[in-house]
């Protein structure tokens, strides 16, 4: 009777400790999908939103989300964006309006992200809405997610 009562509480521990493991893991992996979609939504907020006003501050945000080869990528055409920003006096604001994670892994994920903002500039009587759908795919930096890559999807 002692064999099969120690039996029974070693299956019961061996069951209580993989329940507890399997949890931490659905946490840890719940608590990465939100940082992913967080990242993401970031960096489209940042991508959409300048200002002819804070072009220079707007243009190193969206930088800083990213991973290195993706900073130099946006470096090389920060000036070019910066000269039409400013010239045609863009004011362009947006949101997020949903985000859903396509894939994540431990050291990369995909996310498409929809968003949606308005556009105004020296030529436009109004501004003009405008909706956006994105595909962003991140890479883990030290603890951090960062963009390394962004499409406009249809």
């Amino acid at each position: 009777m002692r064999t099969l009562l120690s039996a029974v509480l070693v299956a019961a521990l061996a069951l209580a400790v993989e329940r507890g493991l399997a949890w931490r893991d659905a946490e840890r992996r719940e608590q990465a999908r939100a940082d992913v979609v967080e990242a993401a939504g970031d960096e489209v907020v940042g991508l959409i939103t300048i200002s002819a006003r804070t072009t220079d501050e707007d243009l190193e945000e969206l930088i800083e989300g990213a991973t290195a080869t993706f900073q130099d990528d946006l470096r090389e055409q920060a000036d070019r964006l910066r000269q039409e920003v400013v010239e045609n006096e863009v004011e362009a604001t947006g949101e997020v309006v949903s985000a859903g994670v396509v894939s994540l892994e431990d050291e990369e994920a995909t996310v498409i992200v929809a968003a949606r903002g308005t556009v105004d500039n020296r030529s436009a009587r109004q501004p003009e809405p405008r909706s956006y759908r994105l595909e962003v795919e991140l890479q883990r930096v030290e603890d951090s997610w960062l963009v390394s890559a962004l499409r406009f999807v249809a």
